[in-house]
């Protein structure tokens, strides 16, 4: 009996760990978003564990290393109760031309995409960094998918040691 009821915990906690990540697919490392113009986001996967809550998700523009994500602007919100696995989202003309990844808050993590270039014809990038404000080095889209195996492995190796206590 133990043996069942530690299995169930092990797979209620290796569920739990993935159900609410979105794997977002669009946009990915090279494309080309222009401001004003709408832009395609897509993604894999559901975050219908957060309830109600998943039927208006935040999306937003972000930028910098993965270690320390500066909001840019809100893009609007994505339904990801169900079967929904896609949107276009329109960039607003005050972002700058440069790199930038998106951010979904899903719970209990958000959500990233890899990084992508943003085109503003009408406030290009700066071609040399001010002195006060050094250029933020564009984040990795490595940081959320190995937050999330760090934590599954976490999840995973704890539930192998309560397996081991339940098995003495």
């Amino acid at each position: 009996m133990k043996f069942i009821t530690a299995i169930a915990a092990v797979a209620a906690v290796a569920a739990v760990a993935n159900a609410q990540t979105l794997q977002i697919n669009n946009p990915t490392q090279g494309t080309v978003w222009t401001t004003g113009a709408p832009s395609y986001i897509s993604w894999t996967s559901n975050c219908a564990a957060m309830g109600n809550a998943s039927h208006a998700v935040g999306i937003q523009l972000v930028n910098g290393p993965s270690t320390a994500v500066r909001f840019v602007a809100d893009l609007g919100n994505l339904d990801c109760s169900g079967t929904n696995t896609s949107l276009n989202v329109v960039v607003p003309s005050t972002v700058v031309t440069g790199e930038y990844s998106l951010r979904v808050n899903t719970l209990p993590q958000a959500s990233y995409s890899l990084p992508f270039q943003i085109n503003n014809p009408s406030s290009p990038a700066q071609t040399t960094p001010p002195a006060s404000s050094p250029t933020p080095a564009a984040p990795t889209g490595k940081s959320a998918g190995s937050s999330l195996v760090a934590g599954s492995m976490a999840a995973v190796l704890g539930c192998a040691v309560a397996l081991f206590q339940l098995a003495l």
